[in-house]
C-alpha cells in the first residue's frame, strides 16, 4: 500500500511539530504494517524531510500542542466561532477562485507589451517583448540630505495621493516621483551591501543570448545560465542569467502536469536590507503575467478618517505595482508547466560585483480532502527562504 498526498500530509505535519510517535500510529494505521516497520519508515521520512523540506520545522510542537481543557457552553463563543468559520471560509474562496484571477488582470494591464498570440488554454503560450531601451528616470529621481528610505516612505503614507492611490487601483504601477525617491534610496543602500560572514556567495552567469519570453524552455536557451535544483524529489529546477541590465529567469517544474490549481513562481530580493523592508517581489502565475510587491514594516500613522478605517487595521503595509519593468509568461506547451520572467536590474536595485539575497518559491495545487475541501497550500520546491536566503552576484 502506498500513502495518498492527505495521508502523507497528516504524517509530515506530525513529523514536523515533534509528534513522532502520532507519525508512527498514522503510518501504521495507512499501510497496516508493524510497529518496527513503521518505526523504521517515519526515521527514514524525518530524515528526508529534514534535506529536501526543512522549512516545514519551523514550527515546534511546544506552541503546537497545547493542553485542552473544557470548557462551559457560551452562545457568544458559538456565534464567535460562527463568524470566524464564515470569516475563513469566505478568504478561502476569494484567496484560490478570485484572488488569482484578479492579480493577473491587474499584472496583464500592467505589462501592456505582452503581445497575445493564441488562446492560452490550447497550450500556445503568450510572447513578451522588453523594451529596448529603460530610461534612469523611469525608476530613480535625485535624492537630497536626509532622504533616507524610512522618511520618504513615512512622508509617502502620509500623502494624500497615496491614501487615493490605496483606496482606488493600488496594482497599477507606481510611477510617482516620491516612489522613485525610495527606489533610488534602496538602491544606494543596495550598492554598500556586503557578504555577511559565513555566507556562501554563489555567481550569476553572464550571456550574450537573450531567452524568448513565452513560457517555453526552447532548445539552448537556458545551457549559459545558472541553475539550482530547487526540489530534488520533482526535479524542480531555477535558472538565471544576466543578459545586458536584465535578469532572466527560468523555471522548469516537470512534476506540474495541472493546467489549472495555484501555479505560481515567486522570487524574492533584498531580504534584511533595511529594518522596514521585508522583501521585494515578483509573482508569476499560470496566465504569465507578473505581479510585483513590496512587503514592509510600515504602519499607517495617526488617527483613521470617519469615511475610511479599513487602512487603519493592524497590518503592516504593502504595495503592489512594485516594478514597471518586469515581465514574464508561462505555459504547458512542453507538457508540464515552465516559467520565463524577466526584471530590469537597475529598477530592481541589483548592482555589478554586489552581493545581493534571492530566494523563491514554486507553488502547486493546493492540497484538499476527500470532500474538496482546501488543506494547505502545496509547494514543488523551494529556493532559500526569508531566514536563510541565497547570496549572489553578478
Amino acid at each position: 500500500m502506498t500513502l495518498t498526498a492527505l495521508q502523507s500530509h497528516n504524517i509530515e505535519k506530525a513529523i514536523a511539530e515533534g509528534r513522532q510517535v502520532e507519525a508512527v500510529k498514522l503510518y501504521r494505521d495507512a499501510i497496516k504494517c508493524d510497529l518496527l516497520e513503521a518505526k523504521t519508515a517515519i526515521d527514514a521520512m524525518t530524515a528526508e524531510l529534514q534535506e529536501r523540506k526543512p522549512w516545514i520545522f519551523r514550527t515546534s510542537a511546544s506552541t503546537t500542542e497545547k493542553a485542552i481543557r473544557p470548557a462551559r457552553f457560551r452562545p457568544q463563543t458559538l456565534i464567535l466561532f460562527l463568524l470566524v468559520d464564515a470569516l475563513i471560509v469566505g478568504a478561502i474562496i476569494f484567496y484560490f477562485f478570485m484572488r488569482d484571477d484578479s492579480a493577473h488582470q491587474a499584472a496583464s494591464t500592467t505589462n501592456s507589451v505582452i503581445q497575445s498570440a493564441a488562446n492560452q488554454s490550447k497550450g500556445s503560450p503568450r510572447r513578451v517583448s522588453l523594451p529596448k531601451q529603460v530610461a534612469e528616470s523611469d525608476y530613480q529621481a535625485a535624492l537630497h540630505e536626509g532622504d533616507t528610505f524610512r522618511r520618504l516612505y513615512l512622508a509617502k503614507i502620509d500623502s494624500a495621493a497615496y491614501q487615493r492611490r490605496k483606496s482606488g487601483d493600488s496594482r497599477s504601477v507606481d510611477t510617482s516621483e516620491i516612489e522613485r525617491k525610495i527606489k533610488s534610496a534602496r538602491s544606494h543602500k543596495a550598492a554598500k551591501r556586503e557578504l555577511p560572514a559565513g555566507q556562501t556567495l554563489g555567481e550569476i552567469r553572464h550571456s550574450s543570448s537573450q531567452p524568448s519570453l513565452d513560457g517555453v524552455f526552447s532548445e539552448g536557451e537556458w545551457d549559459e545560465a545558472t541553475f539550482f535544483i530547487a526540489d530534488k524529489q520533482a526535479d524542480t529546477r531555477l535558472y538565471l542569467k544576466i543578459v545586458g541590465e536584465w535578469l532572466f529567469i527560468g523555471c522548469d517544474a516537470p512534476a506540474e502536469k495541472t493546467s489549472g490549481g495555484y501555479d505560481q513562481l515567486r522570487v524574492y530580493f533584498h531580504t534584511g536590507l533595511l529594518s522596514k523592508l521585508v522583501n521585494e517581489r515578483i509573482h508569476l502565475g499560470r496566465s504569465g503575467g507578473i505581479t510585483s510587491i513590496r512587503q514592509t514594516r510600515f504602519r499607517w500613522q495617526g488617527a483613521p478618517p470617519a469615511s475610511d478605517k479599513e487602512r487603519w487595521k493592524k497590518y503592516a503595509i504593502n504595495d503592489w505595482g512594485l516594478y514597471q519593468h518586469a515581465y514574464g509568461a508561462s505555459s504547458m506547451t512542453r507538457g508540464h508547466r515552465q516559467y520565463e520572467a524577466a526584471v530590469h536590474l537597475g529598477e530592481t536595485g541589483l548592482h555589478p560585483a554586489v552581493p545581493f539575497t534571492l530566494y523563491a518559491e514554486i507553488e502547486t495545487d493546493p492540497l484538499r480532502n476527500a470532500e474538496g475541501k482546501f488543506v494547505e497550500r502545496q509547494y514543488l520546491g523551494f529556493l532559500g527562504s526569508e531566514q536563510q536566503p541565497l547570496w549572489l552576484q553578478f
